[in-house]
């Protein structure tokens, strides 16, 4: 179906390429000017100091010293083959947390030990794999496990905050719009968390 993609015609026998449309069929961008947009001349968004792409501090609260990395999986796309029991014999089998050896050593963890990694905003438990290339300020999940896969079913994204995005605030600001497609997803890296032994 030639109408299929949003910012490109789906052919039947070429690859799909994001922005053919704008870039090849000089369609405008659906902003107020036509074109790639980068500042946003909005009272709100200037006040912030968001009204350019800009980098912002984490909030991390110093009480919780490792930074929550949720890489990208190598076994699956996202949750997609996630549940295939093939590709979970290839793994763990379950939610695992990747953690330096070092600072498993210091907290009592061992490899195939079941964790609760926590914060003040919730908990999930996984099992450690102890693992050499970790940094030793960080705990790795790689992502995509689905609640169920977790006790209680309660999984990683109990522990993440999902900052307010100015977006929110701005619907109706030229190409700015809140649609309800649009979920607002959690900012990977955006959380400190520490670890235990369950």
């Amino acid at each position: 179906n030639e109408k299929a993609g949003k910012s490109s015609p789906l052919y039947p026998d070429k690859p799909y390429n994001v922005f053919e449309n704008n870039l090849f069929l000089y369609e405008r961008f659906e902003t107020l000017s036509g074109r790639i947009t980068y500042y946003v001349d909005d009272d709100l968004w200037i006040q912030q100091g968001a009204n350019v792409p800009t980098a912002k501090e984490p909030i991390r609260p110093r009480r919780f010293p490792f930074v929550l990395m949720t890489p990208h999986a190598r076994w699956s796309i996202h949750s997609t083959y996630k549940t295939s029991t093939l590709l979970l014999r290839l793994q763990r089998g379950k939610p695992y947390v990747m953690i330096n050896p070092e600072i498993a050593k210091k907290k009592g963890i061992k490899d195939g030990d079941e964790v609760r990694v926590f914060n003040s905003l919730g908990e999930f438990y996984a099992m450690a794999k102890v693992y050499p290339s970790c940094p030793k300020d960080a705990i790795i999940l790689e992502h995509g496990w689905e609640p169920f896969f977790y006790k209680g079913r309660k999984g990683h994204n109990e522990v993440v905050a999902s900052p307010l995005n100015l977006l929110e605030l701005s619907d109706g600001w030229g190409h700015l719009k809140f649609g309800g497609n649009w979920d607002g997803n959690q900012h990977a890296y955006e959380t400190s968390v520490d670890i235990e032994k369950a």
